[in-house]
């Protein structure tokens, strides 16, 4: 059970971090106004951390923590 679980945090901080590098091109194409007001980036943004709160548990504050902390909560830290 212990490989599973292994796994699955594994891919939990994966996910995260992937997250975490949409969040930052998203920052950095806001001033694009064409691309961002497509929403096309934006839309995969809001559909990973759909992902983030119904797949892997987190709370909309610790997705909030991943833009803040680089793709990690501050549980992770611990």
């Amino acid at each position: 059970m212990s490989r599973i679980t292994d796994a699955w945090e594994a891919e939990r901080l994966a996910y995260q971090q992937r997250y975490a590098n949409a969040c930052a091109k998203i920052k950095e194409s806001q001033e694009n106004e064409k691309e961002f007001y497509q929403g096309k980036s934006v839309g995969a943004m809001l559909e990973m951390s759909y992902v983030l709160i119904v797949i892997f548990g987190l709370s909309c504050k610790q997705v909030e923590e991943l833009e803040r902390n680089k793709g990690f909560t501050d549980a992770d830290f611990n």
